[in-house]
């Protein structure tokens, strides 16, 4: 938000303190590899990232959507080329965010090979180009701020992983502060100056804070201690690699430093495990079934849990302390001690104690035992800081169907230009900027015949497109009474309507089946009108048995006729139930042996399963888990959606 050269303060925008402090431990420390600002549209992602302008002395470099490859990383200068026939290169959008802030909105929206060429080319500080007769590279180090609606695309776990940092915005719901946003921005449209003067000292304390902090990070010391007490908190939160414990160990002493202090507390390495792992963690696997229940370590008493499920290997550890030693964090001298820094037992104490009989005049920070009781609460702060954010971002369909792939090549000229290739033969589609370049370079040596450019055969590329590809998902939801008198039809419902609204935001075709009171509904044929499904949702009549063969015998036909009818139309069947059927298809016949029957035959083409189980947790035999495997279904129970982070409710 900007009028002429004057941009919304950063003070002014109200709330958001994470997302305020992630972009202070960027401009703070250097090293940091960037932050991914994630929420729905008009939380004031830009607007944020755009207020940093008060706080540095670096610029903000926009890279729009849409942006081709040779504006992004550089190519061949068309104009010395036709001039005097050089194949000279010219630098990019790269190029001038040297030294200083990218900002990618909607990062999620971009081609992904791009993506990850820009994420790979800020990593290694340099960028490389071999195009149309150019190999050059330029240095750019820049710190890059994105952000993102991941209701519309979700982004790649590649590119996400590059960021040290994400953090998540919301909508406000306090209808006080709803009004005091309201009224701020219409205080900044009615006279920019006035407002911006109102905020000038306190966006220059912040810049004075961050400038503090600059100087004090290298003298901060990441001990021995912080590092335990990191790779735990990122091992039991499922992060994946290393990244996310750098990122943790880096952002801990940039939150240190901007509080003025030169020791990392319990505080700083929470704060910053929210910050580093909410993209990072990866959904925990479920152990082997006993009896078909499924079994996870949530199910297990804290009474089972043996005390070597919290030791850290001192591999880990060792792997963290070599990968830390060039980014300043002071651990090496510790090395040769990793094997005494196991969680110890009494023995494993007494031990220490006389390899070390004097721990007053050693380095305690770095020889320190993990305060276990402080940091199970840091551990449990930091889980219940990102269930909370989990349950605010609520369900979406690739947390439920997984990728879904969106872009897909385009045989005709209907889709967006991608990228360039040379044709096969005649090309209806030429690419005109790529031919251009490409006949530059030969300008001089070419009879111009009263043409300002001449172009041959050989000189002609075709556009690559890309069109945005639909999915049709059929929701077919189990009413019956078992799941009424036990309130999980409730928590069925809200998740459809959730997954609804990530499904009216990419406009894809939705349909709604329903199966109870000895009734097979199929409320609302294929619609992109999701208005139409949640107002059947609300009307849906409840109870009665579980007439669960017939269903399925009724999605197989509905199913197959409209994958017929659309055969490039990448379909989802989205089932919800506990599958415990009561009603057979064939009087006389046993409910379960006729549906597995069914379930058997269920082959359609273009078509993934996806089974949602919402019946108790603990029951004598998983029906659902079991429908699941005949129909090669991938297998979610309803908590997951929501709580599948968690190690414990």
């Amino acid at each position: 938000m900007s009028r002429g050269n004057l941009t919304y303060p950063f003070s002014a925008v109200m709330g958001e303190i994470t997302a305020k402090r992630a972009l202070m431990c960027l401009l703070a420390d250097d090293r940091l590899n960037g932050v991914l600002i994630k929420g729905p549209s008009g939380t004031a992602k830009s607007v944020l990232v755009r207020s940093m302008t008060a706080l540095t002395d670096r610029s903000i470099v926009d890279l729009p959507a849409g942006t081709g490859d040779e504006d992004i990383f550089g190519g061949i200068d068309f104009e010395r080329a036709v001039k005097d026939g050089s194949s000279v290169m010219k630098g990019g959008i790269l190029s001038r965010a040297d030294g200083n802030i990218l900002c990618i909105d909607n990062i999620n929206l971009l081609d992904p090979r791009t993506l990850n060429s820009i994420m790979g080319s800020l990593s290694s500080g340099t960028v490389k180009i071999e195009r149309e007769g150019i190999s050059a590279e330029y240095p750019c180090s820049a710190s890059v701020v994105a952000t993102m609606d991941p209701l519309e695309r979700d982004l790649p776990e590649s590119v996400a992983d590059r960021f040290d940092i994400c953090v998540s915005m919301t909508v406000e719901t306090d209808a006080v502060k709803r009004g005091d946003v309201v009224a701020s921005v219409l205080d900044f449209d009615r006279d920019p100056e006035s407002f911006a003067r109102r905020f000038v000292g306190d966006d220059a304390e912040v810049r004075h804070k961050i400038e503090c902090a600059r100087s004090l990070i290298p003298s901060i010391k990441v001990t021995r201690r912080d590092i335990q007490d990191i790779v735990t908190i990122c091992t039991k939160m499922n992060a994946v690699g290393h990244r996310g414990d750098l990122a943790c160990a880096r952002v801990a002493r940039a939150l240190c430093a901007l509080d003025g202090r030169d020791r990392i507390t319990a505080d700083d390495i929470r704060d910053a495990s929210v910050m580093c792992l909410l993209h990072r963690r990866k959904p925990k696997l479920k152990s082997k079934t006993k009896g078909d229940a499924s079994v996870t370590s949530d199910d297990v008493p804290d009474a089972e849990i043996s005390d070597d499920d919290m030791d850290i290997s001192n591999t880990e550890i060792a792997k963290l302390t070599k990968m830390s030693a060039d980014e300043g964090l002071d651990v090496q001298k510790e090395i040769e001690r990793v094997e005494a820094m196991q969680p110890e037992t009494s023995a494993d104490m007494t031990q220490t104690q006389q390899d070390d009989p004097d721990p007053e005049t050693s380095d305690t920070d770095d020889a320190a035992i993990p305060d276990v009781d402080v940091l199970t609460m840091v551990l449990d702060e930091v889980r219940n800081d990102l269930a909370e954010i989990d349950r605010i971002e609520s369900i979406r369909l690739n947390s439920v169907v997984g990728h879904i792939p969106r872009g897909v090549n385009s045989s005709n000229r209907n889709g967006r230009a991608s990228g360039f290739r040379i044709p096969e033969g005649r090309t209806s589609d030429p690419a005109l900027g790529a031919t251009i370049r490409a006949a530059a370079p030969y300008q001089k040596t070419r009879r111009s015949n009263g043409l300002s450019i001449t172009i041959v055969p050989d000189d002609i590329r075709e556009n690559i497109r890309t069109k945005q590809s639909s999915c049709s998902f059929l929701f077919a939801v189990d009413v019956s009474g078992s799941l009424v008198n036990t309130g999980a039809l409730d928590e069925a419902i809200k998740g459809v309507r959730a997954m609804l609204e990530d499904g009216y935001v990419r406009r894809d075709r939705v349909a709604l089946l329903t199966f109870g009171q000895n009734i097979i509904n199929l409320a609302v044929p294929f619609t992109r009108n999701v208005e139409n499904v949640f107002e059947s949702l609300r009307r849906t009549v409840t109870g009665g048995s579980t007439p669960l063969g017939e269903a399925l015998l009724t999605i197989n036909k509905y199913m197959t006729n409209y994958v017929r009818k659309n055969p490039d139309e990448k379909c989802f069947i989205i089932l919800i139930t506990d599958a415990e059927a009561d009603r057979p298809v064939v009087e006389g016949y046993e409910p379960w042996a006729e549906l597995k029957r069914i379930a058997a035959i269920m082959k359609i083409p273009n078509t993934e399963w996806i089974l949602i189980d919402n019946g108790k947790k603990y029951r004598r035999i998983n029906y659902a888990k079991r429908l699941a495997d005949i129909l090669s279904a991938r297998y979610l129970v309803l908590d997951d959606l929501t709580g599948r982070f968690d190690e414990k409710e």
